[in-house]
């Protein structure tokens, strides 16, 4: 009876280990619920791209390249031709960084000295991209100054009685104003 005694305590503790056992395993979660657990707790990692950082030469490259497309438009609906454009840099928006503006003078596909058309188009650099934000085409003649302390400049040019249709000698300095896609 000791040995049928013995194996039966044996069984018992055999049956409570399993028991134990099965418990432990449908309690405690399987190694991939426990790993996805952990994920969860972990903060979360956002990462964010960073676009590539314009050097003033490249957003200048790109408000040329912006400009040169628009260019066609403006030449059919003058019938002209380019007779200037320079391009000039500053921060006109307030925000340090160089914004990019383009100066343009348009003469007549018939020839002549005569300006058909004349403005600037402004380009906001954002540092990454570069976008129009106006074009100012006044009914005046007048000429680029500077760009200073975020204020654009520019001198309006009338001619008094005795001046050569060449060389207007009233002069008056007008500095820009932008509000939205409007200059003046």
């Amino acid at each position: 009876m000791s040995i049928i005694k013995t194996l039966m305590i044996t069984k018992k503790r055999f049956l409570t280990l399993m028991l134990a056992t099965l418990m432990a395993l449908g309690c405690h979660p399987s190694a991939d619920k426990k790993d996805t657990e952990l994920k969860a707790k972990k903060p979360i990692q956002v990462t964010v791209e960073k676009k590539h950082k314009l050097t003033l030469k490249e957003a200048t490259q790109l408000a040329e390249t912006k400009f040169k497309q628009y260019l066609p438009t403006m030449l059919n609906a003058h019938h002209a031709y380019v007779d200037s454009q320079d391009t000039f840099t500053g921060d006109f928006t307030g925000d340090g960084i160089e914004d990019i503006t383009i100066y343009f003078s348009l003469a007549p596909n018939e020839g002549g000295n005569t300006i058909v058309a004349q403005g600037l188009t402004l380009y906001k650099n954002t540092g990454t991209a570069v976008k129009v934000i106006a074009g100012y085409e006044p009914d005046y003649l007048f000429s680029f100054v500077q760009i200073k302390k975020g204020k654009i400049y520019v001198e309006k040019l009338a001619y008094a009685e005795t001046d050569g249709r060449c060389c207007p000698s009233i002069k008056t300095e007008h500095i820009l104003t932008i509000a939205g896609s409007k200059v003046y």
